[in-house]
């Protein structure tokens, strides 16, 4: 993800960090959250990446890079993975670098709430199909979290919301 920020800043609309669970998420330190309110959200998280790293919530998380098109400013992406924050380090640093978001709060898939879900962890990442991860994505995470993290990206490339 590091090298995919570092040649194609400008593809990179912006990041979304997820904690593994949503008890993980309601727990994790109140700063989390907080980070959406910086001016440059990976730099922030870079200068905390000890605390960070320290975080019991946090041990693994899953990162959501979305990607676009500036010639189509509609038209993006994503790359998900999950990390530790010691792996984070590169790519908060390069994200720091471009000023690219790296947003925090965050909502979940629906069925992470219902009671098949509840303590799965990651395994439950694993059963969603690419339908899911799209509508996920889309549909949860821009359109509810995302308008400014898209609004700064059609700013950085020229183009008009």
């Amino acid at each position: 993800m590091a090298a995919l920020v570092k040649h194609h800043p400008s593809s990179v609309i912006g990041t979304f960090w997820l904690p593994e669970t949503v008890e993980d998420y309601n727990n994790v330190g109140s700063k989390w959250i907080d980070y959406v309110l910086e001016n440059n959200q990976a730099q922030a998280m870079f200068d905390d990446i000890d605390i960070l790293k320290a975080e019991p919530h946090l041990y693994r998380h899953m990162v959501i890079v979305l990607t676009g098109n500036s010639n189509n400013p509609c038209d993006y992406s994503f790359v998900a993975g999950i990390t530790r924050f010691l792996e984070s380090r590169s790519l908060l640093q390069v994200l720091a670098e471009h000023n690219i978001p790296a947003h925090t709060e965050v909502s979940y898939p629906r069925f992470f709430y219902d009671e098949s879900g509840t303590g799965k962890g990651y395994e439950l990442w694993s059963e969603l199909s690419l339908n899911d991860w799209n509508e996920y994505i889309r549909l949860q995470l821009v359109a509810e979290h995302g308008k400014s993290m898209l609004k700064q990206w059609w700013e950085r490339t020229g183009k008009s919301a």
